[in-house]
């Protein structure tokens, strides 16, 4: 069953994405959650974007991440940050029908990318597709507290980011050598 549930929510249960913790970790994970979900509508709310800042989602898969997905352009532009446990990306993927995976909480990755929806030609043809304006690298982490403050920091670059261009899908569109139109 999928579910997501809101890092702001009283009743948020880290258990997923982190692992049993001990009062004083689960404290301060929470802490540094809420620090970078704050950055996130912040940001949100200055810029005129549309988004619920970050949310701990569930997936049938057995995978687990604490994401953020901020949107402008008419929902073509998209300002996303991530932390998942290490395993999240295996070799093997989740099929249907099969248990779920169990994710490590012994090590995370964070990360965040701006993403555009534009026409480009593709073989001859033109057509609509996903291109990154900008990306915060993948960055490591070896305890739940780095792990969470590793994300507020990617939050903050993030908005850092947004703040940089406007917020179009025309100012965030990479260049290409030859002309495109915006999808």
């Amino acid at each position: 069953m999928e579910s997501s549930q809101p890092i702001a929510a009283d009743d948020l249960d880290i258990t997923p994405v982190f692992g049993a913790v001990d009062d004083e970790t689960n404290g301060r994970v929470i802490e540094e959650l809420r620090r970078a979900n704050a950055t996130l509508i912040a940001v949100r709310d200055e810029l005129g974007l549309e988004g619920d800042g970050l949310t701990l989602e569930r997936y049938p898969s057995g995978q687990t991440e604490v994401i953020g997905i901020l949107r402008g352009g008419e929902g073509k532009l998209t300002f996303e940050t991530g932390l998942r446990p290490r395993n999240f990306f295996s070799e093997s993927p989740w099929q249907p029908g099969r248990a779920p995976r169990s994710m490590l909480t012994n090590a995370w990755d964070a990360d965040g990318y701006i993403r555009v929806m534009v026409r480009r030609p593709v073989g001859g043809h033109k057509y609509t597709i996903q291109e990154t304006g900008a990306e915060i690298d993948e960055q490591h982490f070896e305890s739940a507290v780095e792990a969470a403050a590793g994300l507020a920091a990617v939050c903050e670059q993030l908005a850092e980011l947004a703040r940089s261009r406007e917020p179009t899908v025309e100012a965030w569109t990479p260049p290409e050598d030859n002309a495109s139109e915006v999808a």
